[in-house]
């Protein structure tokens, strides 16, 4: 999987007005894992919501905690 280089300090605040070429990485604070983050998996009805909404009723798949972040950035291949 390619390394994944997050913006620092950065958020959109909203997820409707991440620009597309921004990628998205869902982290779980539980237990640690990390997804590449469908934006297209939310709700319609949530996608102009504050990032800071959002994050609340995310799910991890590994352990079942709802303790996602997410973070903004772009892939990087690796040498």
């Amino acid at each position: 999987m390619p390394k994944f280089m997050e913006i620092r300090d950065w958020s959109p605040g909203y997820l409707n007005v991440t620009p597309q070429h921004v990628e998205i990485m869902a982290e779980c604070q539980a237990c640690g894992e990390q997804r590449k983050f469908d934006r297209r998996s939310v709700p319609a009805s949530m996608r102009q919501h504050l990032i800071s909404e959002i994050e609340p009723h995310l799910k991890c798949a590994a352990c079942g905690a709802k303790a996602g972040k997410l973070r903004f950035g772009s892939f990087m291949e690796e040498d």
